[in-house]
């Protein structure tokens, strides 16, 4: 039950800015989707990967005020590793290039931030923190998209 509850309050936090899908654009498939993105069915790669890039900022932010810096360095290598898979994705789906795929995911980038900031500062990073969904969530998005798009 916490899964699903988590998992609803991560899609609904992260789609409430979200950018405009294109025909193009590669979503999550139903036969894709864990239980932890279930509910981000027909969504943009490129869009969740970009706001999953924010929460990992966020996670790096408050690892370092924490004093954590094995999960902050984790943290900020999950974060380019996600920024870069939503460029590629922007680049590959619309025929953007590096500036222009940046710049449409940027919004995207602080929408995570927000949302998992405002997480970390309720319940922190512990295992059974909101947070912690959020990055496993994260986790299972980029895998799904890696059977499409291999690195």
């Amino acid at each position: 039950m916490r899964i699903r509850k988590v998992a609803a309050m991560f899609a609904a936090g992260v789609a409430m800015i979200g950018g405009q899908a294109l025909a193009d654009d590669l979503m999550l498939s139903k036969s894709d989707a864990t239980d932890l993105i279930q509910s981000d069915v027909g969504r943009p790669f490129w869009q969740m990967e970009a706001q999953c890039a924010g929460i990992f900022g966020a996670g790096y932010a408050f690892q370092v005020e924490h004093k954590h810096q094995k999960e902050a360095d984790r943290a900020k290598d999950d974060g380019i590793s996600m920024l870069n898979e939503a460029i590629a994705r922007l680049q590959a789906d619309r025929g953007l290039d590096q500036p222009a795929a940046l710049n449409l995911a940027a919004v995207e980038v602080e929408t995570g931030r927000s949302v998992a900031k405002d997480s970390l500062q309720r319940d922190g990073a512990g295992p059974t923190s909101s947070y912690n969904f959020m990055r496993s969530a994260c986790y299972d998005i980029s895998a799904a998209q890696r059977k499409h798009f291999p690195r």
